[in-house]
């Protein structure tokens, strides 16, 4: 793809509505080109030797190539999807490797709003590289949004800068998932969604860690941690609650109930719900039958 960018204009009425995009580009810089292009204004554009300030928020994403990146004190490496974060006020330098040279998408954005909606991201305001490839939401939001500034922020700047949000929220996201290291709260949600959906199946639990992305005995004890139960109890009560439904609801046959939740047998079935109802199925069945026949 061929580098093309975006740099607006903000207007005061812009500025009180608190969030606004000032610029979008993709960029690519080949083995061997000069960096940075001189095709950028005069306030974005810098030397390797002095470096620059900016006046907002700009974030880059490292889509190939890789590079590095230079704040007060420290250099950090900017590889494939690496999220640059340039807080404003902040000097900085940044240049792809000279052997790959880098692809990147960026934008920039201000207002009342951004600062504090970036600021309670726990960004560090002395700069900041993330890597953000174990997202699936982030890069996509990102390209969408710069492709969105690129093609109307001149004529639908509001419009833009609602998509500049969408970008703060999947940022947001990302935050909250490195925050937790592999994410607790959302992994456990995505193991329980996919064990309330196979329910009446036999799961391999070993199998949706690794489609997790973490080791199953990981799995075994986030989701020990998060919930209070085990895998396998979890669906077990899942077949528990279904299995109470049928026989409330239903006239179907005990062994045909026990089928159908995915007991290996009717007398399994019934041992497990005496266990945990301390009640028959049969027993609960007529009990349950009798509270709603007047």
């Amino acid at each position: 793809m061929k580098s093309t960018h975006r740099y607006l204009s903000v207007n005061d009425a812009q500025r009180a509505w608190g969030l606004y995009a000032t610029c979008a580009g993709h960029s690519q810089t080949r083995p061997g080109d000069e960096f940075p292009s001189s095709a950028h204004p005069d306030e974005y554009f810098f030397t390797w030797k002095k470096g620059r300030i900016l006046h907002e928020w700009q974030f880059s994403l490292v889509e190939h190539g890789c590079g590095i990146v230079e704040f007060p004190g420290k250099r950090l490496s900017a590889n494939e999807n690496a999220l640059i974060i340039l807080p404003p006020e902040c000097w900085h330098r940044y240049r792809p490797d000279k052997s790959t040279g880098w692809t990147t998408l960026w934008i920039g954005l201000g207002g009342q709003l951004a600062e504090r909606l970036v600021g309670g991201l726990g960004v560090k305001m002395d700069g900041d590289v993330r890597d953000i490839s174990r997202s699936s939401e982030l890069p996509r939001v990102f390209a969408e949004t710069v492709g969105d500034i690129i093609a109307h922020g001149v004529e639908r700047p509001y419009f833009t800068a609602a998509r500049v949000l969408s970008l703060v929220a999947a940022l947001a996201e990302e935050s909250s998932s490195a925050a937790n290291g592999a994410s607790t709260a959302g992994l456990v949600s995505r193991a329980q969604s996919h064990i309330l959906e196979h329910a009446t199946e036999q799961v391999d639990f070993a199998a949706l860690a690794e489609s997790l992305g973490v080791p199953y005995r990981t799995l075994r004890y986030m989701f020990a941690k998060e919930t209070g139960t085990s895998l396998l109890q979890y669906q077990l009560e899942t077949r528990l609650v279904r299995a109470k439904n049928l026989l409330r609801s239903t006239d179907m046959p005990i062994g045909e109930i026990a089928s159908r939740l995915g007991f290996n047998s009717t007398w399994y079935f019934a041992h497990f719900f005496q266990k945990r109802v301390r009640s028959s199925p049969a027993a609960y069945r007529k009990r349950q039958k009798s509270r709603t026949d007047f």
